[in-house]
């Protein structure tokens, strides 16, 4: 009883929050092809459309292009709709997802239970600060309404000098 409690509070607390993940699915690239996606996304695809290099010190953003995939805040929580949904940005496997890092992605990544996992999005672009040099893997996963990976996601190496 205490654990449908504990469920329900936290499926409130993210469909306030607009995202997020409720169920213990792993998320990050190598596991995703391991699970199947709940809602089929035939066409979908995400490209980076940001800079492969940056100097240490910088802030930079980054965004993704997307096909056949709508960002949809006001369905998350819901069930999956194929197309719809929500992104999990990953970098070096979540090592860098922590408010320092990614901001207020990263502020509600923490306030969902997710940090150190993925900063959650709701818009087609993150910034990451405060990179020390070094060679970086971006991922952005295209997530269903329900928070479970669709299975299709994009890298990007970023190189911080």
């Amino acid at each position: 009883m205490r654990a449908k409690a504990t469920v329900s509070a936290l499926l409130l607390t993210l469909a306030l929050a607009g995202c997020g993940s409720n169920s213990h699915i792993p998320t990050t690239p190598a596991k995703t092809k391991a699970v199947r996606a709940s809602a089929a996304v035939p066409r979908a695809a995400v490209k980076f459309n940001g800079p492969k290099v940056i100097h240490a010190g910088s802030s930079f953003k980054t965004s993704v292009v997307l096909s056949h995939f709508h960002i949809a805040g006001n369905m998350v929580g819901k069930a999956p709709v194929p197309g719809m949904g929500h992104l999990h940005f990953m970098l070096d496997g979540g090592r860098f997802d922590y408010p320092r890092y990614s901001g207020p992605n990263g502020q509600l990544g923490k306030k969902l239970g997710v940090a150190g996992a993925y900063s959650p999005s709701l818009t087609p672009g993150i910034t990451y600060s405060h990179l020390p040099p070094g060679r970086y893997t971006l991922v952005c996963m295209l997530a269903n309404n329900n928070h479970t990976p669709t299975g299709v996601d994009a890298k990007q190496t970023i190189v911080v000098s």
